[in-house]
């Protein structure tokens, strides 16, 4: 991808099959915004869409976020609580993250994921590290 916004950020193969579509990059505030549509595919049998789903929602945020901040690096430890099921009552959720802080153990960055109602779904926080070789 090469554009005026986004340079030379790489899309992982991930975003592209969510179907993800970058919003708003902030670098003031270190911030990301991107928005996935609400797909059947990736719905469990209650016709709600998978946990692991979801964290990759917010993970392809946070991801494509710490390399716009010049950081190459790695998703070490992943937590998320989910809040509202996404079911196919929604046409898209938007996922907003943010790095938290910077330390010699890597960056922490974090992200809520929200319905297209405005209506929190999911909370993450994700520990990013340097890979070692």
């Amino acid at each position: 991808m090469s554009d005026e916004t986004w340079g030379n950020l790489p899309i992982p193969n991930i975003y592209i099959e969510l179907e993800g579509n970058f919003v708003e990059f902030n670098e003031q505030e270190e911030s990301l915004t991107c928005d996935f549509p609400v797909l059947s595919k990736f719905f469990n049998p209650m016709d709600v869409t998978l946990g692991g789903i979801l964290d990759a929602y917010m993970d392809c945020t946070m991801g494509p976020l710490s390399y716009l901040l010049g950081e190459m690096v790695v998703t070490k430890t992943f937590t998320a609580k989910y809040i509202r099921p996404v079911t196919g009552d929604y046409k898209k959720v938007t996922a907003k993250a943010w790095r938290d802080s910077v330390s010699e153990k890597g960056s922490i960055y974090k992200a809520e994921l929200f319905l297209d109602n405005g209506e929190i779904a999911a909370v993450s926080e994700g520990l990013f590290v340097t890979p070692k070789n």
